[in-house]
């Protein structure tokens, strides 16, 4: 009964009676019962089941290449000389790494670009930084934050420096859709 038993499961085949004092065992291959003719089949779902795991993890991953468009609103120290105006953020990605261009206008600065030289996204958390020069001084931008569906959002931390007027640091909020 039990060689028809594991005949049923399909290894009944491999099996081989061992004689153990008077009861007789089935001794099955030393593979775990995993046939020859098998073993090509199974590492190629296991090699097809980790490439889709993989890929899952990249799909995690949000595409931010493109141009977000939307406003930039700031203020000096202690909440002073509040300004906003438009934004402009043309984002490239290549894997977790970023670099493009913020363009925003500045009410007494008017138009002002900065390239962004690193950054990184990561699920749904966006950094980026970058400075720029100018004749008369220079800025320097440090950006946190998120990413969800077409709209990024997040605060930016900006140094400005001028012959004129010295140093000035501003706290940023940008809010921005994906055109």
């Amino acid at each position: 009964m039990l060689a028809k038993a594991l005949r049923s499961a399909g290894r009944g085949a491999e099996a081989r009676p061992v004689r153990l004092g008077g009861y007789i065992l089935h001794q099955f291959p030393s593979n775990g019962g995993i046939k020859m003719r098998d073993k090509p089949l199974s590492l190629v779902l296991i090699v097809l089941s980790s490439a889709i795991f993989s890929l899952a993890g990249c799909m995690l991953r949000h595409d931010i290449s493109g141009v977000w468009k939307g406003t930039i609103q700031a203020s000096g120290a202690g909440g002073k000389d509040k300004w906003q105006g438009p934004a402009e953020l043309t984002l490239n990605q290549n894997g977790d790494a970023i670099t493009g261009t913020l363009v925003f206008t500045h009410p007494q600065g008017g138009r002002v670009q900065v390239p962004i030289t690193s950054g990184v996204v990561s699920k749904d958390t966006v950094t980026f930084s970058g400075q720029n020069q100018f004749p008369m001084g220079s800025i320097e931008i440090t950006f946190h934050g998120t990413v969800a569906g077409a709209s990024l959002t997040g605060t930016a931390d900006m140094t400005s420096r001028s012959v004129l007027i010295g140093p000035q640091a501003n706290t940023a909020s940008l809010d921005l859709k994906k055109q």
